[in-house]
């Protein structure tokens, strides 16, 4: 080996050395670390009590101009909770996201790391938190867990908490707040992070497939799942597992394009359930052919003959119930309607 040959191996070890007490930016391998799904005890964070901090951050886009950040915090303080904003939650410097990536991961890495803080919450979805996966370290929450709270774009993120084995919550997010009214979302996420929800009843559905099932429970926003097929983070369904999915503003053919995937990767065949919650705002049925964007689903779900759940509230619209994502629970079916317990 040369001298110069040696010299660049030298440096090339000193450029990859990961770095220590801070958000350290590195390759997509980092991410490929993230451990399979069943080959960790599932952890479950401290539900919150009076007194305690949740922080807010921006992982993707910036918040919309007429954003009330004041009222945010007064709700959460109405609740009981301090509230710690991140330095880069509000930046609107950049075109569509709340800030640089490395702003953006700082703040939550920083969320992650400050032991003050017992809940993190996404201000609101958009794109963009998959940008941020190589600068960002989890296994602290594997140490000291915490409640990771979002949903749309926040789907990733469950994702990766999933393959870490720590549960978090898909719920509503203060972007979504009504104020001027109540808001049954909000509600559901209150006592979610309080610990205070054990099941959600849902009214019997045409669609519906009856039957009684368990599993841990997984997804989110059925575009983020499909996206995230054949990288680190996808979705394993080896070990028994409930899926839950829910979709916004998509042309209906691109359902059937998203349904085609999960079906050719394999990721329907072994599921024990599934719970469509809201798939809102669609466009194209007429041309499609169908009424409403669950006719289909229906033909990739039904042959699975296991319980499927329609109607679930959760999602895009209102209202959006928070889940324990990652936590085992049960489904049950029949001609009175269905129910999730966790």
């Amino acid at each position: 080996m040369t001298r110069t040959t040696l010299l660049l191996l030298l440096l090339l070890g000193a450029w990859t050395a990961p770095v220590r007490g801070a958000v350290a930016q590195t390759d997509s391998a980092a991410v490929a670390t993230l451990p399979q799904a069943d080959t960790l005890p599932f952890l479950r964070p401290p539900y919150l009590r009076a007194g305690d901090t949740v922080g807010i951050v921006s992982p993707a886009g910036q918040l919309s101009k007429k954003a009330d950040t004041a009222k945010v915090r007064e709700r959460f303080e109405a609740w009981g909770f301090h509230v710690k904003f991140g330095d880069h939650y509000a930046n609107r410097e950049q075109p569509y996201f709340a800030g640089t990536d490395a702003q953006r991961a700082a703040d939550l890495q920083r969320m992650i790391d400050d032991p003050t803080v017992k809940a993190v919450i996404a201000y609101r979805g958009g794109y963009g938190s998959v940008r941020l996966l190589p600068r960002l370290r989890f296994e602290g929450l594997r140490e000291h867990p915490k409640w990771i709270v979002g949903f749309s774009d926040i789907t990733l993120l469950h994702l990766v908490l999933r393959r870490l084995g720590v549960e978090s919550i898909h719920g509503a997010m203060p972007s979504s707040f009504v104020f001027d009214e109540e808001d049954p979302s909000a509600e559901s996420l209150r006592c979610a992070l309080l610990g205070l929800t054990d099941s959600i009843a849902t009214p019997p559905h045409p669609l519906n497939c009856p039957g009684v099932a368990s599993g841990r429970l997984a997804g989110g926003n059925l575009m983020q799942i499909c996206a995230a097929t054949g990288t680190p983070e996808e979705l394993e369904a080896d070990t028994p597992t409930v899926l839950f999915i829910e979709e916004v503003g998509e042309f209906v053919y691109r359902i059937d394009r998203m349904m085609q995937m999960l079906q050719r990767s394999g990721k329907l065949r072994n599921l024990r359930a599934v719970v469509v919650g809201h798939f809102s705002d669609m466009q194209g049925l007429e041309r499609f052919g169908v009424e409403n964007p669950y006719e289909v689903l229906d033909p990739y779900l039904r042959p699975l003959g296991i319980p499927v759940l329609y109607g679930f509230p959760a999602g895009h619209a209102a209202p959006n119930r928070a889940l324990y994502m990652g936590r085992e629970v049960s489904v049950s079916v029949d001609d009175a309607g269905g129910r999730l317990c966790f």
